[in-house]
Formats: structure tokens, C-alpha cells, sequence
């Protein structure tokens, strides 16, 4: 039963704490990477009976589980306000896009049936029972406009255009917010996209040998029209500018303490995993201290969205991980 706001902000924040106190991140996410098998991973994340699947599946089971797990308790912490946030819920459709990107893959190469998508009702916009006219199943949504099937060549860039979409239409919500946190959030939200942007940038000129004016149409904007100078392109112009084996250049970046080690002497590399999985560290640290900044508004289960978000990736990645035998020593000195 949905409470007025106060009484729903102060049992949402002691919930949310609740919740965030299991959460595998941080120093507690070295549990999930020391698993030994999907079994054990399966017991420790959901300390139910194992699934009676092979192992491959198991995998997958995972996976879909614990996404289906974090979906389920941000509704249950939405569904004690008359009226979410706005903001709150453009978080949580995040799954509804990655869901319509599932179903538009099914359809470009020929599925007949609907496959297994994440339920974040009643906050989803797409008609799953019109399946499979994709028009009817986005008519009247936000993304109306996407309402053909995309060609298999032609499906990585309609994944594209759709987190496009969802990017500026999460930024947007987060500078209409009234809320006191209004500034952090825009601080915390808009430093991920422009470095999530620089990185992807970063990743195209190494490991695709790509040209920086053939790079930029890749890039997520604010406003196309702004060109170079758009807010979440302006650090990808900047990393772009520099050499990347050059560490006097990358030094006097103002994210340098995200950088790979240097050592004097020895050739060094950018490497954007490295700068990007320091990020993810540093973007866990300051939502958990945002977190508990303002507990009365909206700001603790937006924090609590990117920390569990990065529990989810954690799971996934520890499950994937024991499939193929990988050691994640890496990750697990991370965190």
C-alpha cells in the first residue's frame, strides 16, 4: 500500500540500507569471484536449491535470476509511493530497453517465439502481447519511432540509437529534478556518460585502429548540434588529443588517477579496461557516499539502482567466468 511521501521516503531509505548492506560491491563482491563452481556461485547469491539444469544453463539461470531479483526489489521499494519519481522510473526502464534490444535481435534473425524478457511492470511501455508487429508493440511509447525490424547488418546501430535514446532521456530527467540532491546526481550521472563515452572512444582508436572524425559518430551527445563541443563528448575529444603511449600527455589528464601504472623506463600503453575498471570502483565509492547524503528524497534508491546494477554485472561476470574456466584475480582485487 502506497504511503504519503514522507512516511514512503523514511521506510524506503531504512529499506534500501537494508538491502545495499548485502549487496555484492565493494570489498563484498570478492565472495562472488571466489566461488569455485556455478553451484556454489548459485548458493551463495540465492541460498536456495540448485536448479536441476546443466551446467550451461546454470549460467544463463544465473543470470537471468539475479536480474529478475533486482528488478523485483526496486518494484517492491516503487510500490510505496502513490507516485514515483520520475527520475526512479526512467531507472528502472532501463531493463525495459534492454528487453525491446532482445526482441528486436529475435526478430531480425527470424525467432517465432517471444524470448525471456526482465517484467518491470507496471513501469514498462512496450505491448509484448502485440508480439511480433514490432509497430503495435511500441505504438504510443516513448520509442514509437522504432517500429521496424532492423536488418542483421544494420542491428548493432539500432542497439546504438536506442541507448542513444535512453542516455539523454535519463540525463533529462535528472536536470528536471527538484529535488536538493538535483546537483550531485548531475554530477555523479554526467561524469559516467562522459567518461563511459571517452572510454568507448578510447577503445575504438586501440582496438579497432579507427580515426578520431570516424569515431565521433559513435559517440552518445547531449545535442547533436553542438558537435565537439556537446557536454558528454568534451573528455572523448580530450583523450582523443592525446598519444596513447604518451604518459606526459596522460599525466595531465584531470582523470589520471584512473590510469594503468607507469613505470619508469618501461613502455606504457593507455588501457581502457584499466581506466575503466577504476572507474567502476570510484563510481561504487561515491554513490555509497551520495547514498547516505540525502536520505529523504529520491537520491538513496537512485544510488542504490547503481550499485546493485553493479552487483548484477559483478554476478554476471563471476557466472560467465566459471562457465569458461577464466580466473578473475583482477576483478577480485578491485572489487
Amino acid at each position: 500500500m502506497a504511503m504519503d511521501k514522507t512516511a514512503a521516503r523514511s521506510y524506503v531509505y531504512a529499506k534500501a540500507c537494508a538491502i545495499l548492506s548485502r549487496a555484492y560491491v565493494g570489498d563484498n563482491a570478492r565472495a562472488l569471484f571466489s566461488a569455485k563452481s556455478l553451484s556454489d556461485l548459485w548458493s551463495l547469491v540465492f541460498k536456495t536449491e540448485i536448479p536441476a539444469v546443466p551446467q550451461v544453463m546454470l549460467t544463463k539461470k544465473i543470470q537471468s535470476e539475479a536480474s529478475a531479483r533486482f528488478v523485483e526489489e526496486l518494484r517492491s521499494l516503487l510500490a510505496n509511493y502513490s507516485s514515483p519519481d520520475p527520475l526512479l522510473v526512467k531507472f528502472i526502464q532501463s531493463f525495459e530497453y534492454e528487453n525491446f534490444k532482445t526482441i528486436t535481435g529475435a526478430l531480425c534473425y527470424g525467432e517465432k517465439t517471444l524470448p525471456e524478457i526482465t517484467d518491470i511492470h507496471p513501469f514498462g511501455f512496450i505491448k509484448y502481447e502485440k508480439w511480433p508487429d514490432l509497430k503495435e508493440m511500441t505504438s504510443d511509447s516513448e520509442i514509437s519511432w522504432y517500429n521496424t525490424v532492423p536488418e542483421a547488418q544494420k542491428l548493432h546501430e539500432a542497439d546504438f540509437a536506442l541507448d542513444s535514446f535512453y542516455m539523454k532521456g535519463l540525463w533529462a530527467q535528472v536536470k528536471k529534478s527538484s529535488s536538493e540532491c538535483r546537483s550531485d546526481l548531475m554530477k555523479l550521472i554526467g561524469r559516467k556518460i562522459c567518461l563511459d563515452n571517452a572510454i568507448w572512444a578510447l577503445r575504438l582508436k586501440i582496438y579497432y585502429h579507427m580515426k578520431n572524425e570516424d569515431i565521433y559518430p559513435h559517440l552518445v551527445y547531449e545535442d547533436q548540434s553542438k558537435g565537439l563541443k556537446d557536454y558528454f563528448v568534451q573528455d572523448a575529444v580530450t583523450v582523443l588529443s592525446f598519444d596513447t603511449d604518451d604518459y606526459e600527455q596522460w599525466h595531465k589528464w584531470k582523470y589520471r588517477d584512473l590510469l594503468n601504472p607507469h613505470e619508469e623506463g618501461l613502455v606504457w600503453t593507455v588501457d581502457p579496461r584499466w581506466i575503466n575498471n577504476s572507474f567502476k570502483v570510484r563510481y561504487a565509492r561515491e554513490s555509497r557516499k551520495l547514498f547516505h547524503l540525502h536520505p529523504f528524497t529520491e537520491c538513496p534508491l537512485v544510488c542504490l539502482y547503481i550499485l546493485k546494477r553493479q552487483e548484477l554485472e559483478n554476478i554476471c561476470t563471476a557466472a560467465e567466468g566459471l562457465r569458461l574456466n577464466v580466473s578473475f584475480e583482477a576483478e577480485v582485487k578491485n572489487g
